[in-house]
C-alpha cells in the first residue's frame, strides 16, 4: 500500500490549531464556571417563594481561532443579566452601552406579625368560640371606627382614642351588648352573662391589652366583646345564636378551639345560628386526685355508763346493810333493777380510749410527697370550674379553715391574665417536689417545705397567652376526719417565666 506524507509546512499549521484548540478550552470554560456560580449569597437573601430564576446560558466556545486570545476572568458584578445583585436598592450607573435591566430578586415571605404596628386597612368581624371543661367563652372582634361609626353615626372620627373616649365606647357598647350573644347545649338554654367589652389594638390573632391611660390610633384599635357561659365537663352540643349585626355586617366568621384541636365556621344573618358537635373529640377532664386518708386505730370503747350504775348501785346496798334497812319487797327486784340499768347505761355513755396516738406521724420525705402533691393538685383543678360556689366546694376537699378563702382569692389572682381583658389560665400541667418534712409545732399533723410548678396557656382573642409559675412555699398539713387537708401556706417565693 502506498505511503503519503504530509509536506511539513502543513504539518505545522496542523500543530498550530490544536495548540489553539487546548489553549481556549480551560479558558472557556473557566469563564463559564465563575458566571455560573458566582460569589456566595447570605441564607436570608436567597429567594424561597418568588418566582424560578431564569436559566444560565451556555458559552460555546469557537470550533477553530486563528490565534490564541488573552481572556480575563468574568466579574459576576459586571454581568446583571445573568446574576442578580446581591442588594437590589443598589442600581449601578447607566454607562454606554446600557445593561440589560436586572431581574428583581425574590423576597422571602413576611414574618407574623409581632408588633402592635400594624393598621386595620378595613372592616374586621371575626369571632371566636373557646370550649373548655366546665365553662365555654364566645368572642367578638370589630374595629373600632365601625363601632363609632354605629354607636355616633353622626360624629366626626377621631385620629385617635383617648382613655376617656375608650371608657365612654365600652359603657355604650355594653349596653347594647347585653342580649347579642345567646348558648344553648342542645335545647336547653343557658343563662346570659353580662357581656366584658375592652378596647384592645392590633389585628385578630394579635392582640395587646391596652395598658391604664394608654392611647390607641383609631386604625389600630379593636372592640372585643366576651362571654363566659358555665358549661358541661365535655358538652355533646353548642349552639351559638347571634343578634349582633351592627353597621351593615351580614356574616360572622367563626373559629372553634376545644382541646387541642380548631375547626371555622360562619355564622348568617340569616341563619343567626352556628351548631357544634363534640362527637367524642373533647375528652372530659380527668377526675380529681384522691384526697389522702389515714387509718385510725380502732380504739377501746370504756362503758362509763355502765360502770358508774355498777359502784353507785353497790354503794346504795351496802348503805342499806350497815344502816339495817329492808328493801321493800325483798333484795331480787332490786338486783334485777340494778343489772338492767347497768346494761343500758353501758350502752349510753361511752368513752373510746387509744392505746397509742391516733394520727400516724409523718416524718420522711416520701410519705410527705404522696400526701401533699394531690391536695397542692386538687387546688388548682378546682378553678377549672367557672361558678364560685363549684370551686369553693371542689376546694373544700383539699382545703380546710381559714385557708379556704385566702387560697381562692389569691390563686384567682394568679391564673388571670393582666390588664383589662382579664381572662383566667387553665392549668395543663402540674408538678411537686418536697424537699423537707418536720412536725407541725402547732398541733397535729406536720409541715413540709416544697416547691412545684403550674403550667397553662390560655386562647383569648384569637391567640394564646403562656403562663408558667413556680413556687417555694410552706405548707402545713393537718389530719380532718381521717383525711389530709391543707391548713397552712406560706410562699416564700414565686417566679414566673
Amino acid at each position: 500500500m502506498p505511503k503519503h506524507f504530509l509536506p511539513s509546512h502543513w504539518c505545522s499549521a496542523i500543530l498550530t490549531i490544536i495548540l489553539a484548540q487546548g489553549a481556549m478550552a480551560p479558558v472557556g470554560l473557566q469563564a463559564q464556571d465563575t458566571i455560573q456560580i458566582g460569589p456566595l449569597q447570605p441564607l436570608q437573601t436567597l429567594p424561597s417563594l418568588g418566582p424560578a430564576a431564569p436559566a444560565m446560558p451556555r458559552v460555546e466556545a469557537p470550533a477553530a481561532v486563528p490565534s490564541v486570545p488573552v481572556i480575563p476572568p468574568v466579574n459576576p458584578s459586571l454581568v446583571p443579566s445573568l446574576v442578580p445583585p446581591v442588594n437590589p436598592s443598589v442600581v449601578p450607573p447607566a454607562t454606554p452601552p446600557p445593561a440589560p435591566p436586572a431581574a428583581a430578586p425574590a423576597t422571602a415571605p413576611p414574618p407574623l406579625p409581632t408588633s402592635s404596628s400594624l393598621t386595620i386597612t378595613g372592616p374586621i368581624a371575626q369571632a371566636y368560640l373557646y370550649i373548655e371543661p366546665y365553662q365555654t367563652r364566645f368572642e367578638v372582634l370589630f374595629d373600632a371606627a365601625t363601632v363609632l361609626a354605629w354607636l355616633a353615626p353622626d360624629a366626626p372620627a377621631p385620629a385617635s382614642l383617648t382613655q376617656e373616649q375608650q371608657k365612654q365606647i365600652i359603657d355604650k357598647a355594653a349596653s347594647f351588648a347585653a342580649d347579642w350573644c345567646l348558648l344553648g347545649t342542645g335545647s336547653q338554654p343557658l343563662p346570659v352573662p353580662q357581656p366584658l367589652v375592652a378596647v384592645i389594638k392590633g389585628l385578630p390573632g394579635n392582640t395587646l391589652p391596652l395598658k391604664e391611660g394608654e392611647e390607641v390610633a383609631l386604625n389600630q384599635a379593636l372592640v372585643g366583646f366576651m362571654w363566659e357561659f358555665a358549661t358541661p365537663p365535655g358538652p355533646d352540643e353548642l349552639n351559638v345564636t347571634w343578634k349582633g349585626w351592627i353597621k351593615g355586617t351580614t356574616k360572622l366568621p367563626i373559629r372553634v378551639f376545644f382541646g387541642p384541636l380548631s375547626e371555622t365556621g360562619e355564622i348568617h344573618s340569616s341563619v343567626k345560628t352556628f351548631r357544634w358537635r363534640n362527637q367524642g373529640r373533647m375528652p372530659r377532664p380527668a377526675p380529681l386526685a384522691a384526697v389522702p386518708q389515714f387509718e385510725i386505730e380502732e380504739a377501746f370503747r370504756l362503758p362509763l355508763g355502765g360502770i358508774l350504775w355498777l359502784i353507785g348501785g353497790i354503794i346504795f346496798y351496802a348503805y342499806l346493810k350497815i344502816k339495817d334497812h329492808k328493801l321493800p319487797g325483798g333484795s331480787l327486784p332490786y338486783i334485777a333493777v340494778w343489772l338492767l340499768g347497768g346494761v343500758l347505761m353501758s350502752q349510753l355513755l361511752t368513752v373510746p380510749v387509744h392505746m397509742g396516738s391516733p394520727i400516724p406521724a409523718v416524718t420522711q420525705v416520701a410519705e410527705a410527697q404522696q400526701i401533699v402533691s394531690p391536695l397542692l393538685r386538687n387546688v388548682y383543678r378546682a378553678f377549672d370550674h367557672h361558678a364560685e360556689s363549684d370551686v369553693y366546694d371542689v376546694l373544700a376537699r383539699s382545703v380546710d379553715g381559714e385557708l379556704l378563702r385566702k387560697l381562692y382569692l389569691e390563686t384567682i389572682q394568679a391564673l388571670t391574665l393582666d390588664g383589662r381583658e382579664g381572662t383566667r389560665v387553665t392549668i395543663a400541667e402540674f408538678s411537686a417536689t418536697v424537699d423537707k418534712v418536720a412536725p407541725n409545732p402547732k398541733g397535729e399533723g406536720f409541715v413540709a417545705d416544697c416547691n412545684w410548678m403550674a403550667r397553662g396557656i390560655v386562647g383569648h382573642w384569637g391567640h394564646s397567652h403562656p403562663r408558667v409559675n413556680i413556687y417555694n412555699a410552706r405548707v402545713t398539713i393537718t389530719p380532718v376526719k381521717n383525711e389530709w387537708k391543707l391548713t397552712g401556706l406560706e410562699v416564700q417565693e414565686v417566679r414566673r417565666l
